[in-house]
């Protein structure tokens, strides 16, 4: 078993290799567009661009060579100047011409190439015979021809230009000798430099530079061969660092969908999808274990029909590949599904056009809960890459099927926990309001006369129960809020008649409490989407609270007024005893009370607080608490004025309906 832990089946399945095959087009396209430019630019273009020199510098060194005394023939010399800008031009204007059938024909673009320094070598071999035949001092300048041809073209073609170049030189130096062409030697203020007149040094000279263009293409052949194959690493390296950006990005896509959604479906559904995409695979599927570990059920795939999906079960019984996957955890590379025993569904896969295909196990603390798989019209389409990229994502479904499976369960314990709170909630509201209207006809005398000190304690078992009544509604309000599958009934809110109604509400309270109460409203304030009462709830707990923890003489104050950018704000502030800097981390809590307000106020619920805040995350708010012991306590809460609307799950039945 291969270390890797993708194992080959027998005869069918194609073990990962160090060296990929061949990719589909798509692949291969990527890979084209990854490789580096030439390094000269475009074969012929350049050569063209520094012929354009040729003739300018020509002219410039027969004008300075005589002027340092040198004797040549210079009507010749400048003939063949004046032919390279002319040849020059007609082949620019056959690169211009046909520059798409050029590049689109390799061969084609190479033998004009060829041509080009053909003539390049018949007017370099002229200039030579005009400037001292084999002996010319420019005779080193065909070193560049060969530098040219072992960067242009294969080692067979430089060395074959560096034996034309020596050629060349060995034909000027019989022409010489024999007579056959007519001597121009060179000469310097009258001193002859024609070394035909010493054979034995032209000889050694020839030598010596015949061995310098040999071993020039030599060196610039290995040189741009190392050169090549870097350009090419750095092309193959480019198009794989490509390649894995992409398969980066699906799995942050993955990653995003397991941080954003709370459910399974939409997961699975992201996943195979962004599988698909990244793989460039026409068919991927999600196979769940069931609880007795006998079949595996589709629940999730991408181009496989719904028939296939809804109604298939495989028997780990009867499909050995799966069951390995299941019972060893291997990720298995199929290389041919044709005839291959092992897997239950190769007929159905076959009629679809799938050839080959990758299965991953989803495991969760080493326990597998399932297979991820990818499926492919071609043989032999998947390599090492294509095998760690799926199991790399089968990690990360498999977390996200547990993470959704822990969320549904969490939410159906929500709904449950909500059911309950509601029926209890219910259950008692109905015999208290009955014992609470008996107590008032008793405590009016209706059933018989009543004394003070009765009168006393009924009053005080009244106030009693009306506390509880109202703990009992909170503890419905916080129910209903906490029920986010029950979508309120959407309302637009007037703030300016949210501060009219908090000022009617709560004067009289403050008044028989000795206490400066004030609501201002900053003009212009838009109107606030939310639910029904939500916001008359959360200013009423908010004021209420901090009446009650204001002593006489004191002061409270409620600001609206506008927030953040599409954000409104809502201040309440009081001077009274304030919380204790150790206990404010807990004042969301629900049945919370600070040590001082149970001294101060020994009837509340801490109730409250948790309303305020279920209330602001419903609305996608903020709430934020400043508080001073002895001094007061400031709460800020900010809500946007436009709703968020919440998911909408299957609701749990009302007991109250």
């Amino acid at each position: 078993m291969p270390s890797s832990g993708t194992e080959s089946a027998a005869g069918a399945r194609a073990e990962p290799r160090s060296e990929p095959p061949a990719g589909p087009p798509e692949r291969e396209r990527l890979a084209e567009q990854q490789r580096l430019p030439q390094l000269w630019g475009r074969s012929g273009f350049w050569q063209i661009r520094l012929r354009w020199a040729v003739a300018p510098v020509m002219i410039a060194g027969v004008l300075i060579a005589q002027a340092l005394g040198f004797e040549l023939r210079a009507l010749p010399i400048l003939l063949i100047a004046v032919a390279s800008p002319l040849y020059n031009a007609l082949f620019a204007w056959a690169f211009s011409r046909w520059e798409e059938r050029l590049a689109a024909d390799p061969a084609l673009d190479r033998l004009l190439v060829v041509v080009e320094v053909i003539l390049d070598y018949a007017a370099m071999l002229a200039l030579l015979h005009f400037t001292g035949g084999a002996s010319s001092p420019l005779a080193f300048f065909l070193l560049f021809h060969v530098v040219i041809a072992a960067v242009q073209f294969p080692a067979a073609t430089a060395y074959l230009f560096a034996g034309l170049a020596a050629a060349g030189l060995w034909g000027l130096l019989l022409g010489d000798v024999s007579g056959l062409l007519p001597s121009h030697g060179l000469a310097f203020r009258g001193e002859p430099l024609h070394l035909i007149d010493q054979p034995v040094h032209a000889t050694v000279l020839l030598l010596g530079l015949t061995a310098a263009l040999f071993l020039t293409a030599t060196l610039v052949t290995r040189i741009m061969g190392q050169l090549r194959r870097g350009v090419d690493e750095l092309a193959r390296v480019s198009a794989e660092i490509a390649e894995l950006n992409r398969h980066l990005h699906s799995l942050y896509a993955m990653v995003c969908a397991i941080g954003t959604e709370r459910h399974l479906a939409p997961i699975l559904e992201t996943v195979v999808r962004e599988v698909a995409q990244v793989t460039e695979v026409p068919a991927v599927a999600i196979k769940l274990l069931s609880d007795d570990g006998e079949t595996l059920r589709y629940v999730a795939a991408h181009g496989l029909p719904e028939s296939l999906m809804r109604e298939t079960v495989i028997r780990l019984d009867q499909s050995p590949l799966n069951r390995r996957i299941i019972e060893g955890g291997e990720t298995l590379v199929e290389g041919g599904l044709e005839g291959n025993i092992a897997l239950q569904l190769q007929q159905e896969l076959g009629a679809l056009g799938i050839r080959s295909a990758i299965l991953a196990p989803l495991k969760v603390e080493q326990r597998v809960i399932g297979t991820l798989g990818i499926y492919a019209h071609t043989a032999d389409r998947f390599d090492r890459r294509d095998s760690e990229l799926l199991r790399l994502a089968a990690e990360l479904v498999a977390l996200a099927i547990e993470n959704a499976r822990a969320n549904e369960a969490i939410e159906d314990l929500m709904r449950d926990r909500t059911l309950f709170m509601l029926k209890v909630a219910h259950n008692l509201r109905a015999p208290l309001s009955a014992g609470l209207g008996m107590l008032e006809l008793v405590a009016a005398g209706h059933v018989g006369p009543v004394n003070d000190r009765q009168a006393e304690l009924l009053g005080r078992l009244e106030e009693r129960l009306r506390a509880l009544d109202r703990a009992i509604g909170q503890l419905l309000t916080i129910a209903r809020a906490r029920d986010i599958s029950r979508e309120i009934p959407d309302v637009v809110v007037d703030l300016e008649e949210l501060a009219r109604q908090t000022e009617q509400t709560f004067r009289a309270q403050a008044t028989a409490r000795g206490l400066r109460f004030g609501v201002t409203v900053a003009p212009g304030l838009p109107a606030v989407e939310s639910g029904v009462d939500l916001l008359k709830e959360l200013m009423e707990n908010l004021v209420s609270n901090a009446l009650r923890y204001t002593p006489e003489g004191g002061e409270v104050t409620v600001r609206f007024e506008a927030g953040a950018p599409g954000e409104v704000r809502f201040v309440v502030r009081d001077t009274g005893i304030g919380i204790p800097a150790a206990e404010q981390g807990k004042l969301f809590q629900e049945f919370f009370r600070a040590s001082n307000a149970k001294r101060h106020s020994p009837a509340g619920t801490g109730l409250g607080l948790a309303l305020v805040k279920q209330t602001v995350e419903r609305h996608h708010g903020r709430v934020e608490v400043a508080s001073t012991e002895g001094e007061g306590t400031t709460v800020v809460v900010e809500i946007p004025v436009r709703r968020v609307s919440q998911p909408v799950l299957e609701p749990p039945p009302d007991p109250l309906a």
